[in-house]
């Protein structure tokens, strides 16, 4: 099933709510979002004349991917207009991805603690032990 939460995405003004894939295998040196080609379209910032293009190492082997040179934060949402944490993210495009992946380091900066990856299962940091969510 695997571990699915929405965060909300803002780029130049522009946000986003959607659903992202808690990829623990995504690691990275800092927080990470890798999105797809269709959600940079829909906020405005792809095609874009300001990306670094990369090679990243996938599951499914090399793939090329483009940084996008834009101030891109990420909220973790809880709740209808509930919104916690605020992270500078570095923006990934892959056309090859049909959903957002969160990676390691912004796994840890949202406080998103998985209680079981299998049954979709997972909390923030901030609440009881008690809490568990479901995947979005």
């Amino acid at each position: 099933m695997g571990v699915r939460v929405r965060v909300r995405l803002c780029v130049k003004g522009h946000c986003l709510i959607l659903r992202a894939l808690v990829n623990s295998g995504y690691e990275s040196a800092e927080p990470e979002l890798a999105i797809p080609q269709s959600i940079a379209e829909e906020l405005g910032i792809w095609p874009s004349q300001r990306f670094t293009l990369e090679e990243a190492y996938t599951a499914g082997g090399l793939a090329p991917v483009y940084v996008i040179d834009e101030d891109a934060r990420v909220n973790l949402v809880l709740s209808d207009n509930n919104y916690v944490e605020d992270v500078k993210v570095k923006l990934i495009v892959n056309p090859s991805l049909d959903e957002a992946l969160i990676s390691d380091q912004l796994i840890d900066a949202l406080g998103i603690i998985v209680i079981s990856f299998g049954k979709g299962l997972w909390r923030y940091k901030e609440e009881s032990e008690g809490v568990i969510r479901k995947s979005a």
